[in-house]
């Protein structure tokens, strides 16, 4: 009777153990999204694209990829960094598929987002990330 309750411990023990684990695994497996709420939508890429480089620079532990999702009402944009192949996507809300896709650095990151107002548009990006696409398209790679 003894080993049938020091079985049944064990196994409840890891049982509790594998769902404690599970959840803190979900925990860090979706913490790469960042929400910002903003009055503007039309006036907030600038502020968003350095809360973005903020959040890279700030990481001790490198990630497949970091996000930053604008709302005000509803979903304004998105921005979504690749270190590894060095892509930045820009756009309006994820699913749209609207969006472009610009090679970028980390560094390259940071100085955009030092050398950018504030209140730099949604528009404003927007063109500016397409002109840049022009001479420095994203490298391919799996999302």
């Amino acid at each position: 009777m003894n080993t049938i309750w020091n079985i049944l411990k064990g196994f409840f023990l890891g049982l509790l153990f594998f769902i404690v684990a599970s959840y803190l695994w979900y925990l860090f497996e979706t913490s790469h999204v960042k929400t910002m709420r903003v009055k503007d939508c039309e006036r907030s890429a600038g502020q968003s694209l350095k809360a973005l480089s903020a959040y890279v620079e700030g990481r001790w532990f490198e990630r497949k990829h970091y996000d930053i999702e604008v709302f005000s009402d509803g979903p304004c944009m998105f921005f979504q960094y690749y270190e590894k192949p060095g892509t930045l996507y820009f756009g309006q809300a994820t699913s749209s598929g609207h969006f472009v896709a610009v090679a970028m650095t980390s560094r390259e990151l940071h100085q955009l987002a030092d050398s950018i107002p504030a209140d730099f548009g949604f528009e404003q990006m927007s063109n500016y990330l397409f002109q840049r696409a022009k001479t420095k398209p994203a490298p391919m790679h799996e999302l």
